[in-house]
């Protein structure tokens, strides 16, 4: 589960009858603050005496996630003030099964500042009947008229039991080192474990070992085909030096006698042992550079060009 101590300890609040009309949950992405949400509105729309009961028409129907008192925008993508006027709407009509109504907001440090504002008429004037989540990756992000307004929940995240618990359950065939390894760059988040695990990051690695392979051996053809010839969609590539900027932190970790997580493979294994801290330094700078670039919108093929020739005058230091 989740954040299993705080669900807890909402829980007993809810058993005591404790309850905000709002909350304020921040925590990484990928740490599980919808799922909190939607653990907590099980506690408070419960209809047993302990709660949340799990066996309860209120709890089946969230369990389904189909109940008629809970109302989640922002998920897919940031709220806009129109979706922030729905709800308030819906906030002034009385709950259909409940006795209150769950209003669930995700990413709501991203909703720009009209949207927020609008969110302080429910904030100052809340019915009864509603309980409010705000969800954020960072609480910096809500205006402070906002943050004023909501008890703040802050989520760490799941143990490292519970997340190697979890990535078993979903996925039983693992490499026992690449679970420990995902376990590790989690540090808490689930998410983040998960997508370490996925097809598409595994390819994403291996495609970022392959051009630090032909960058620190110098295969000046083989390396601008590698970055031009593909013509990778800029978010592609973008994703890909990522990897790429990750494996040579690691690979400098490892040169100052840090714990790292490097790759087994034996040829990247010796070009990273051969590989100098200067050139490996130099290349994760052209690599970052060479993202920020195209942020800005730069030509790809122009940046890769450029990235290619950075990387093997790196690779020469």
């Amino acid at each position: 589960m989740y954040n299993s101590d705080e669900i807890r300890l909402f829980s007993l609040r809810a058993n005591q009858g404790i309850c905000s009309h709002a909350y304020i949950v921040d925590g990484e992405n990928g740490i599980g603050k919808l799922d909190f949400a939607l653990q907590c509105a099980k506690a408070i729309l419960c209809t047993e005496r302990s709660k949340p009961c799990g066996y309860c028409n209120s709890c089946l129907k969230l369990a389904s996630s189909n109940h008629p008192d809970v109302f989640i925008i922002g998920k897919e993508k940031t709220a806009s003030i129109d979706e922030v006027r729905e709800l308030i709407r819906r906030a002034s009509l009385k709950p259909n099964d409940s006795d209150k109504q769950v209003f669930i907001v995700c990413n709501a440090g991203r909703m720009n500042e009209n949207a927020q504002n609008a969110l302080l008429k429910l904030f100052e004037e809340p019915p009864e009947s509603v309980c409010l989540f705000l969800l954020t990756e960072n609480r910096s992000s809500l205006l402070p008229t906002v943050l004023s307004r909501g008890q703040r929940i802050h989520l760490d995240g799941m143990r490292d039991s519970e997340i190697e618990e979890k990535l078993l359950e979903k996925q039983e065939k693992i490499a026992y080192k690449e679970l420990k390894t995902a376990i590790k760059l989690a540090n808490g988040n689930y998410g983040a474990a998960e997508k370490y695990l996925s097809k598409e990051s595994v390819n994403l690695r291996a495609k970022a070992e392959a051009l630090l392979i032909l960058a620190l051996g110098k295969k000046h053809y083989e390396l601008a085909s590698a970055l031009v010839l593909p013509k990778y969609r800029r978010d592609q590539l973008g994703s890909i030096l990522a990897e790429f900027v990750s494996l040579v932190t690691e690979a400098q970790k490892s040169k100052y006698g840090v714990p790292a997580n490097l790759p087994e493979g034996k040829e990247i294994s010796e070009r990273l042992a051969s590989a100098s801290k200067r050139a490996l330094a130099r290349m994760g700078e052209a690599a970052l550079a060479c993202m920020a670039s195209l942020e800005n919108n730069a030509n790809v093929t122009a940046a890769t060009s450029k990235l290619s020739i950075e990387l093997l005058s790196a690779a020469s230091r």
